[in-house]
């Protein structure tokens, strides 16, 4: 099982950068089930590596398999890449 740091995650949800991915963290963990980091109090945060890969595959498969309605997990991802 491997561990990745912000900067990781950032590269594969499409955010610029760990800053933007940190500052759209809890509205994804609140509104899109996305993998929270490990529980330890120290720092930086990590996620497991597989549990976002997975997420990530997720929502690609969602905009694949049916077309994107307004309130889909792929609009809001974009959304929160945009902020």
């Amino acid at each position: 099982m491997s561990f990745i740091t912000a900067d990781k995650v950032a590269e594969l949800t499409g955010f610029s950068n760990a800053t933007a991915f940190l500052a759209a963290r809890s509205r994804l963990e609140d509104d899109n089930d996305f993998p929270l980091p490990m529980p330890t109090c120290l720092r930086p945060l990590k996620w497991r590596a597989d549990a976002v890969k997975a997420w990530v595959e997720l929502q690609g498969r969602a905009a694949v398999t049916t077309p994107a309605p307004t309130g889909s997990n792929v609009v809001m991802l974009e959304m929160a890449r945009s902020v």
